[in-house]
Parts: C-alpha cells; sequence; structure tokens
C-alpha cells in the first residue's frame, strides 16, 4: 500500500466510523459493493473523483479531508470523530436511519428535492 493509498484509506475508516456508518451503508449511499467499499478502506484501490465528492457529502466535509495529498497531513478525522461523538444526535439514530442519512447525503440537489416533495405527497396520504 502505498503512503497515499494508506491516508486515504484511514481517513475513510475514520470518517465513516465518525459518522457511526457501516461500510454496508456507505456502499449503498454510493451505489457500490461493499467489497468496493472495502478496498478503499483497506488502501487496495482508491475512490473515483465522483465517488469521492458523494463521500464529502455523505461525511458533510470538503473532499480535500478525504485525500491527504492536497491538504497538509493532520488529525482532520480523529477531530471530526471527536466532535461527532461529543455533539450530534446521528448517535441517537438507529442503524438504518443512519443509512437513510448517508443516502440522503449522497444524493444530488435535485435528487434530494424530488424525495422531499415524494415524502410530503406519502405523508398527506
Amino acid at each position: 500500500m502505498t503512503s497515499k493509498h494508506k491516508g486515504t484509506a484511514e481517513r475513510l475508516r475514520h470518517f465513516r466510523e465518525a459518522c457511526a456508518l457501516s461500510q454496508q451503508q456507505v456502499a449503498n449511499a454510493l451505489n457500490i459493493e461493499r467489497s468496493t467499499y472495502t478496498r478503499y478502506e483497506l488502501g487496495k484501490t482508491e475512490p473515483n473523483l465522483s465517488s469521492v465528492v458523494k463521500l464529502s457529502a455523505i461525511y458533510n466535509i470538503s473532499p480535500t479531508e478525504l485525500l491527504p495529498m492536497l491538504e497538509a497531513e493532520d488529525d482532520s478525522a480523529s477531530r471530526l470523530k471527536d466532535t461527532v461523538q461529543a455533539n450530534s444526535p446521528i448517535f441517537q439514530l438507529s442503524k438504518d436511519e443512519r443509512g437513510l442519512v448517508a443516502l440522503y447525503r449522497a444524493l444530488s440537489k435535485d435528487e434530494k428535492k424530488q424525495l422531499r416533495e415524494l415524502i410530503a405527497k406519502l405523508r398527506r396520504g
């Protein structure tokens, strides 16, 4: 594993854990197999640019925070984990609810609007 791959892999794992998501939930949000996502976290492969953008949306961070070659090495993933655990209600959500949040964050702006409209329509019955 190259140091570049290792840095990205470690960050992916830390951000996922900080958001209390499983590998399967993230893979579902990216519309990829869990094994593919696992290879990202193991540093065997790296996500493409589209996946990096989606991952940054899922984790609510800048894409540069996932790519150590674009940002000075720091402990941003550890800081995020500490902050999320101390301040975020995400840990009060069920596993299914966290998965839905990840799926929602991976949607485009238009897809999010369509989903909100669909939910409003369903609630009206």
